[in-house]
Parts: C-alpha cells; structure tokens; sequence
C-alpha cells in the first residue's frame, strides 16, 4: 500500500469514527460506509479532514523516528569508530556525542561556540566530529582539508577557524587558513587526496545515508538524534538523556 493510500485510508477511518453511531449501524455495508464518510465529508468544514490528517501524519512521523533511533544505536560502533574521525574530550568517557556537520552550513557555524563550550564544560564527554559535505564541492574541499589538518595534529584550531571565518568559503579562504595555522600546505594537499581521507567522507556518507541523515547538522546519541540547530542546553540534555539510558 502506498503511503497516499494509507494517508486516504487512514483518514477515512478517523472520519467513520466521528459519524454518529446510529449511522454507522445501520450502513453494515461497506460501501455504503464509504458513500457515506465522503457524503459527510463534503457536508464538513475541512478542519475535522486536517485533523485527521495531522494526526495521521504525527503518528507517521514518530514511527520514523523511532526506526532511526534504532537504526543508530545498531550501527553505533560503526559511528563512532575509533581513529578514524576527529574527535575531543577523554577516550574513556561515559558518554559519546557524534555532530554530522558541513563547513558551509550556516546552522553548523551558528552552534560552533554551544558545541565547544559543551565540550569544555562536561569532562566526561567525548564528542565525534564526522564530516559530511553534503553542500557543493567546496564542502568537500573544506572537508578534506579539515582531514588533513588532522594528519598534522592542529584539527581542533583548523575546524574552529574554519567554522569562524566571516562570509563565503573558497577554496583560497581555507588554504589561508591552513597557513595561519602554520600548517605544513604542500603535506595538506597531498593528505587531502589520499585514499584514508576519502574512505572517511564516503564512510560517512554511507552511515549518513543508513540512519537516514539528510542535513546538517545533525548530533547523534546512542539512543536518540537531533537535527538542526541546538544550543548547549539542548546538547547537555542529549548527552544526559544518553547517559541515563546507558
């Protein structure tokens, strides 16, 4: 059944409920029930149609939450695979959060300082950067740069400077930075096309893809995910929830 015939099915049903019971015994027929519901409905006002709707739709949209919170926490080991990803805070935290993120995305800019300030303020926290430019081919330059940065150790000041960096990204923008960094440019690029740097990005599109990622950023625990634009609250609420389930 497709999900339009069950959107109409769905709906039909909420409305034969709301009929008045003398009505619907005395339509023991089927199709006489379904002459009936659109014969009520085009005497309606639509609010009791988008209602039904809605709450069609909301029971729809929870079900596919909860398929991708257990999409997550089977795949969780492949997320938050050891040596691959950048990462901060101790290896041997008692909990983990993971940030698909994109250096073009203004949203993922705009939670730069939560997500750092987070990581400052919880000392039991490990938090697992994954690259995933998702938005042009300058994401996947900053990205593979952002990689290699890695390789000379400088991740964290590379990623923060990147994701601090006023207007638009080009590509001149983030080898300058590579540079103020004192970082080491022609290893960069060399780093930047090898082989590991582009198995991670294609990994990670694929778990992206799996757990059914489409945007950025999203913030994964192993128990639940929040897309968008979060603020440190928000994350440490997250983070805690993780916890509490274990």
């Amino acid at each position: 059944m497709t999900l339009l015939s069950r959107a109409i099915l769905a709906l039909l049903l909420a409305v034969v409920v709301c009929l008045p019971w003398t009505a619907r015994e005395v339509r023991a027929d089927e199709e006489q029930q379904v002459a009936a519901v659109i014969e009520y409905l085009r005497q309606q006002e639509t609010g009791i149609v988008l209602r039904a709707l809605d709450a069609w739709w909301a029971e729809q949209e929870e079900l596919r939450r909860q398929q991708q919170v257990a999409r997550i926490g089977d795949n969780w080991d492949a997320i938050i695979r050891v040596g691959d990803d950048p990462a901060i805070g101790p290896e041997d935290a008692d909990a983990v959060l993971v940030e698909f993120f994109d250096y073009r995305c203004g949203f993922c800019k705009r939670v730069l300082d939560d997500v750092m300030a987070l990581a400052a303020a919880d000392g039991r926290l490990r938090i697992v950067f994954k690259e995933f430019p998702i938005l042009g081919e300058l994401s996947v330059i900053a990205a593979r740069a952002s990689l290699a940065a890695d390789r000379q150790g400088k991740w964290t000041e590379f990623h923060v400077a990147l994701m601090s960096a006023p207007g638009a990204l080009t590509e001149d923008r983030i080898m300058d930075t590579a540079a103020e960094l004192g970082l080491d440019i022609a290893q960069l690029r060399a780093d930047m096309e090898s082989e590991a740097v582009t198995a991670i990005i294609e990994s990670n599109r694929e778990l992206a893809e799996l757990v059914g990622i489409r945007g950025t950023p999203a913030f994964l625990v192993k128990n639940a995910i929040l897309p968008g634009a979060a603020s440190q609250e928000d994350l440490a609420k997250l983070v805690a929830g993780a916890r509490e389930a274990g």
